[in-house]
């Protein structure tokens, strides 16, 4: 028996965009072992290695963003978009697939236009609060549109779309947090800044440490720097109240981390938010500034006015405002915990699912 459902999936440059992607793809093949999913995307996007990484197979275009862009670089993708649009019309040819799928990205425009022409049902899902410009291009005439964010609806201008939140990874969903003994007065921070480290989340934490210092007996501190900046870390903690602190290059598997946490100090990603949420923990969000469209801020913001985190801005942020946020949330420890449970009214465990469930639909229609 042949190939009864091919899902092509189109977008990506960011881990973002990419491991969601992996999720919804994982999800479609499962349910059929006579299904297929291929993804399209840049060989300038992270999806190089980490879609090969994760057994699907992966096509190229050659495309190249145009928001942000000026002069030489911006003249040079508007040339390419032709290049693109022909490579993707050649691509759904060639894998006949039976859904389209966009996640955003330069690749994704091209494709889902390509799709539309030949009359495959087209699909997409963004992420973030503010969609990005791919998915705000192409929304108003694709079959269906997800989002992560109800906020993302009227700037896709898609009212009918369904929000299913964001493919989180399931055992975020299943870690537990591990037990303390009944005598422990201590609590833990969490402070990480993505895989390669935040340079401002960790001049900011160093600054911080002598506010914290009148902390020292209580609060434990786990910090990720990313493998930079790492030496320099781990002097300024040598030097600190916090001797004892864990200051590493990189955690994995950060679930653990995470599930042991009472406090995290972190960046604003969608995914990272996703799994706070499903973890149901408290935050001290510093979006990105030079995240697109502020994407971050506003993601950040839907976490606070449910009352799940403290948003402190790039604009806003020093040692004195960080240590004050950390050390206000943890003064109560009730008052973590009451921010775990809100962070986890916004988690959706059924995101990957209510997404499969969407492309199957248009896919029998």
């Amino acid at each position: 028996m042949g190939v009864q459902g091919v899902l092509m999936i189109a977008g990506g440059g960011t881990g973002g965009h990419i491991y969601p992607a992996i999720a919804i793809a994982r999800e479609y093949v499962a349910r059929d072992a006579s299904r297929m999913a291929v993804f399209v995307g840049t060989e300038k996007g992270l999806e190089k290695t980490i879609v090969p990484k994760a057994g699907f197979p992966l096509e190229f275009i050659n495309v190249g963003g145009l928001k942000g862009k000026g002069g030489l670089d911006l003249i040079r993708n508007v040339l390419r978009v032709p290049l693109g649009f022909i490579q993707a019309w050649r691509l759904i040819g060639r894998h006949k697939p039976n859904v389209v799928l966009g996640v955003g990205g330069y690749s994704s425009g091209p494709v889902l236009v390509a799709a539309r022409l030949r009359g495959v049902p087209t699909i997409i899902h963004d992420a973030n609060a503010f969609p990005g410009l791919a998915n705000r291009v192409v929304s108003r005439w694709v079959t269906a549109v997800a989002v992560a964010f109800a906020e993302a609806l009227p700037r896709l201008k898609r009212p009918d779309g369904a929000v299913t939140g964001n493919p989180i990874r399931k055992e975020f969903f299943e870690a537990q947090r591990p037990p303390k003994p009944a005598t422990s007065n201590q609590q833990r921070l969490l402070i990480f800044g993505g895989s390669q480290g935040s340079r401002i989340l960790n001049d900011t934490m160093t600054g911080s440490l002598l506010f914290l210092a009148r902390l020292k007996d209580t609060l434990e501190i786990v910090h990720q720097t990313g493998p930079n900046e790492l030496e320099k870390m781990q002097a300024a903690y040598r030097t600190s109240a916090f001797t004892h602190a864990r200051v590493v290059p990189y955690l994995d598997p950060i679930v653990d981390e995470v599930a042991a946490a009472d406090l995290v100090v972190c960046r604003a990603g969608a995914m990272t938010i996703g799994e706070l949420s499903a973890l149901g923990r408290a935050s001290v969000l510093v979006p990105f500034a030079a995240a697109t469209n502020n994407h971050q801020e506003l993601n950040a913001r839907v976490v606070e006015r449910a009352g799940g985190a403290v948003v402190v801005t790039e604009k806003e942020l020093s040692p004195e405002r960080l240590a004050g946020a950390i050390s206000e949330i943890l003064a109560d420890p009730q008052r973590a915990a009451r921010m775990g449970e809100a962070a986890k009214k916004l988690a959706l465990p059924d995101a990957t699912k209510n997404i499969v469930d969407l492309i199957e639909r248009i896919q029998r229609n």
